[in-house]
């Protein structure tokens, strides 16, 4: 009985680790099992890939981060997220992005409050703020942007679209964006209060993306997030 306990037991683990991704035990490698992962419309629109020089997050025709629900012609997009824990923190991202021109397409990426177990995308209705920066490109030069606001009620605030890092920061019930060119000096974009966050049952750090047409093979890479000087994707 016990030996056929035993075979068992040692086929369940074989099966399992065919599941395994070996990139989970890379020395260096991306981590991939910290991830929220909320699906896209019929699990269609919007991909992620782990591999060792990033997380590459790309985006499908239709996308559209601001919907819950398929309409007129949209879907909503993969979103990824990670809870963030306490009532003070900084998030420090630093990404690549391939923007080909053409139709209007864009990354959204920031932090979201809200409740609990709840898709946090734009339009969600549950989050108590937003802090939300796009990069983006479309057909106009204009449309070709690095883009930092807070909902509801923010107003756009450019950054430079060839900025290393971009912060995100809570202190209480006050929350920041700001920028660095170089890791060190950061230049500050605004700041603002929320004091409904503070019975908020949820936080989250999270990616998003929208495509008008063919995305052209756009992508966004993200190399480092470190939450409180830690990073978390290596």
């Amino acid at each position: 009985m016990k030996k056929a306990k035993l075979i068992i037991a040692t086929a369940a683990f074989a099966a399992l680790a065919g599941c395994l991704n070996p990139m989970m035990f890379k020395k260096g490698a991306y981590a991939i099992d910290d991830w929220e992962t909320w699906t896209g419309w019929n699990d269609a629109y919007g991909s992620h890939e782990v591999t060792p020089d990033g997380v590459y997050y790309r985006l499908t025709e239709r996308q559209d981060d601001t919907r819950d629900m398929s309409s007129d012609g949209y879907s909503p997009g993969l979103m990824l997220s990670r809870e963030l824990m306490g009532q003070n923190w900084i998030v420090d991202l630093e990404a690549d992005f391939k923007i080909p021109p053409g139709q209007v397409k864009r990354f959204s990426y920031g932090v979201w409050i809200g409740g609990d177990s709840v898709r946090p995308s734009i339009a969600n209705p549950s989050a108590t703020i937003k802090i939300v920066a796009q990069r983006q490109n479309g057909p106009k030069p204009s449309d070709d942007a690095l883009l930092v606001f807070y909902l509801p009620g923010g107003k756009p605030f450019a950054a430079p679209r060839d900025a290393k890092v971009l912060r995100f920061a809570r202190s209480g019930n006050v929350f920041s964006a700001a920028y660095a060119m170089n890791r060190k000096k950061f230049t500050p974009l605004f700041s603002v209060e929320a004091p409904a966050a503070a019975d908020a049952p949820s936080q989250k750090f999270f990616i998003g993306g929208f495509a008008g047409g063919d995305p052209a093979g756009a992508y966004a890479r993200l190399t480092s997030l470190r939450i409180n000087g830690r990073e978390t994707l290596r």
